[in-house]
């Protein structure tokens, strides 16, 4: 009794798990309060993107006792731009100009892979050395190489990556090509005899 005509849960089970979810939430209204305040707005963006601006070119220009500043303003504004990206798709489902209008009209897709031996994600770092761009990553044993993927725009939406390098060492990868002054999003993934290991995280940098 209660089943959804379309295969769906049953309404006692969903009744029951809202009802679950209420007491929850009315036993301790910070729970919300909280989800609320993690949800970033226009002005704490702003914030965000101006810190990280700010640091970088400080840490450009010497400064370098704020590297650990400007790696962690880095991360709040990929945070923020994270959940505004995931909020707008899943308004998008009831408005689809939502995510239009924040140049989201692509679905980021999946891409196919093939089984691989190394299911751990490797882990990527950019840094200026001796004036270059170098990418660097924990290596992968028994593998033919790594291929490094660039993003000028969104890097939510996949098909916004494109090829960049590919090196048959992850510690030191220079990165040539850049336009100085553009900001840019790297990642990578190791090329095993069984196919292709899983992307690592994205790090934006700016080209100097």
């Amino acid at each position: 009794m209660g089943k959804n005509r379309n295969g769906g849960e049953k309404d006692e089970d969903i009744i029951r798990a809202a009802g679950d979810l209420l007491t929850s939430l009315s036993k301790d209204p910070s729970i919300m309060r909280s989800i609320y305040y993690l949800l970033p707005d226009q002005e704490r963006m702003q914030a965000a993107h101006d810190q990280h601006r700010n640091l970088f070119h400080e840490v450009l220009g010497g400064a370098h006792d704020k590297e650990g500043e400007l790696e962690a303003a880095r991360n709040e504004v990929v945070r923020q731009m994270s959940m505004v990206h995931s909020m707008a798709n899943l308004t998008g489902k009831h408005d689809p100009t939502i995510p239009q209008k924040l140049g989201m009209a692509s679905t980021p897709s999946t891409p196919k892979r093939t089984s691989s031996p190394y299911p751990s994600t490797m882990t990527l770092k950019v840094v200026y050395q001796d004036n270059k761009l170098v990418a660097r990553a924990n290596g992968v044993k028994s593998v033919k190489s790594y291929d490094v993927w660039v993003c000028e725009g969104d890097p939510f939406v996949e098909s916004s990556w494109r090829h960049h390098a590919t090196s048959t060492r992850a510690k030191r990868i220079v990165l040539t090509g850049l336009t100085p002054g553009k900001m840019y999003y790297f990642r990578i993934r190791a090329l095993t005899t069984h196919g292709e290991g899983p992307w690592s995280n994205f790090v934006n940098i700016m080209a100097i």
